[in-house]
């Protein structure tokens, strides 16, 4: 599995907001942002096919109806793309094509297809070509929240505290992208003490990602064992 960090940053932050590509088709988050830095790293958007969203917080969404029409008059129409997320994720798009006041809403939805997952649900798709899990996280007051396995192996946390979702994605991957907002856990974000606490439990890699630049900083200057702070555009295998 191929995975590229399109963004690693917190919202407040000069990185940019957090976002992954997996084999060229599938987009983590869409991020304020996120389609001028895919095209920025070279990336060709019109070959995305699938969206996976955590939760539906801003810096997690905004940019979908930019990315959504730029696909939409680039690639051959035909080929659908499916958004997956969680349970009302059809609407809270929708309902930004509207804020945004583009005019191309129904046009392109002809041409999307929703999956949205409760928490009990494990997507095995022939046509989506990847095994999601959605597991339920706590970030603040904000529900439906979910971090997913990917293939059994890939584990992101989206936004979220300290929890048993967490703990559950982190044990059963291989390396997880992990929250690493703050440099102490609150409700809402994990924090560098939580990150350590995970990585003295389960021994697994994680790879900080949604980072306030205090705490990149404050990770870079501990280089802590298994925990690692990569750059905007770092690419990886696993």
């Amino acid at each position: 599995m191929k995975i590229d960090l399109i963004g690693t940053g917190a919202i407040y932050s000069k990185y940019n907001s957090a976002c992954t590509l997996l084999n060229e088709d599938m987009l983590v988050d869409v991020p304020n942002g996120a389609l001028k830095q895919l095209l920025n790293s070279k990336h060709i958007p019109e070959k995305l096919d699938k969206i996976l969203i955590t939760h539906m917080h801003g810096d997690h969404i905004a940019d979908i109806p930019f990315l959504l029409m730029y696909m939409y008059k680039a690639k051959n129409v035909s080929r659908k793309t499916t958004i997956i997320g969680p349970i009302s994720i059809e609407n809270k798009i929708k309902q930004l094509f509207k804020i945004y006041d583009y005019n191309l809403l129904e046009k392109i939805m002809e041409y999307i297809q929703f999956i949205e997952l409760d928490e009990n649900e494990v997507l095995e798709n022939n046509n989506i070509n990847y095994k999601i899990q959605p597991i339920p996280v706590i970030h603040g007051n904000e529900k439906p929240s979910y971090g997913y396995i990917i293939d059994n192996k890939l584990g992101f946390t989206g936004d979220s505290s300290l929890c048993k979702g967490v703990e559950n994605i982190v044990n059963k991957c291989e390396i997880t992208i992990a929250d690493s907002s703050n440099i102490v856990g609150d409700e809402s974000h994990m924090g560098i003490d939580n990150l350590e606490y995970l990585i003295k439990k389960y021994n697994k890699t994680i790879i900080a990602t949604h980072m306030k630049d205090e705490t990149r900083e404050e990770l870079n200057v501990r280089k802590l064992n298994n925990i690692f702070v990569k750059e905007d555009g770092y690419k990886m295998e696993l």
